[in-house]
C-alpha cells in the first residue's frame, strides 16, 4: 500500500503547487484590475471572468487536497462510536458511496462540456483553428461556456481519484487489519476542544501579565 500513499501524496503536492500559483495569480490580477479602473479608468477585459473561473478551480483543487489528507467534509455519528474493524468497514462503505457520486458528477460534467463544445466548434470561422477562435474570444473579454464547464469533470475527477485511493487502502486495512494512517488518540473535539483552547489562552495571558508586572 506504500506506492498508493506515495501516488496520493504526489498528486496532492502537485495540486497544492497549482493552488498556490492560481491564488497568487488571482491576487495580482485582481489588484491590477482595481488599480487600472480607479487610477486610469481602464481595465483588462478578460480579468473579471478569469478570476471567476479561477475561483471555481481553486475550490475544486482545494477539495481534492482536503480529500487526500482526510479533511474533507465528513458528517456522520457512527464513526465516533464504532472502533476497530467496524469503523474501517464504515469507512469502506462511505468510500464506495463517495467514489460512485464523484463518478456520476465527473460523467455529468463531461457530458455538459461536450454538449456545449460541439455547437461552439461548428461555429468556428472557416480557416480558423479552435485555438485561434478561443484566443479571439478571450481577448474580447469572454470565455466560452464549455471552457468553464470543463473544470467540473477535471475537479470532480481528481476528488474521486483521491477517494478511490483512500478506499483501496481502507479495504486493505479491513482485510489485513493493518492500519495505513495514524489512528486518532481520542482527544477533545467540538466544544470541549474550544474550551481547552480558551483555557490555554487564558493561562498564557495570565503568565504574560505576571511577567509584565
Amino acid at each position: 500500500m506504500g506506492w498508493i500513499t506515495k501516488l496520493d501524496r504526489a498528486f496532492a503536492k502537485g495540486e497544492e503547487i497549482l493552488l498556490a500559483l492560481i491564488l497568487v495569480s488571482m491576487v495580482v490580477l485582481a489588484a491590477t484590475q482595481v488599480l487600472l479602473r480607479n487610477i486610469w479608468s481602464t481595465g483588462i477585459d478578460w480579468a473579471d471572468i478569469t478570476v471567476q473561473n479561477a475561483t471555481v478551480l481553486l475550490g475544486l483543487l482545494g477539495a481534492a487536497v482536503a480529500t487526500s489528507e482526510g479533511r474533507h467534509l465528513n458528517i456522520d455519528l457512527l464513526s465516533r462510536v464504532l472502533v476497530g474493524r467496524k469503523k474501517t468497514a464504515l469507512k469502506v462503505l462511505i468510500g464506495v458511496f463517495a467514489v460512485y457520486v464523484c463518478f456520476l458528477l465527473t460523467g455529468g460534467g463531461w457530458t455538459t462540456f461536450v454538449v456545449n463544445y460541439e455547437p461552439w466548434k461548428e461555429l468556428v470561422p472557416e480557416g480558423w483553428t479552435v485555438w485561434m477562435n478561443l484566443k479571439a474570444q478571450f481577448l474580447e473579454g469572454s470565455i466560452p461556456q464549455w471552457l468553464s464547464q470543463l473544470l467540473l469533470p477535471i475537479g470532480f475527477g481528481l476528488i474521486g481519484f483521491h477517494f478511490m485511493l483512500r478506499l483501496m487502502r481502507d479495504l486493505h486495512t479491513l482485510i489485513t487489519g493493518q492500519e495505513w494512517e495514524a489512528v486518532d488518540e481520542g482527544g477533545p473535539e467540538g466544544d470541549a476542544l474550544f474550551d481547552e483552547m480558551e483555557a490555554q489562552a487564558a493561562q498564557e495571558d495570565e503568565k504574560a501579565g505576571e511577567g509584565a508586572s
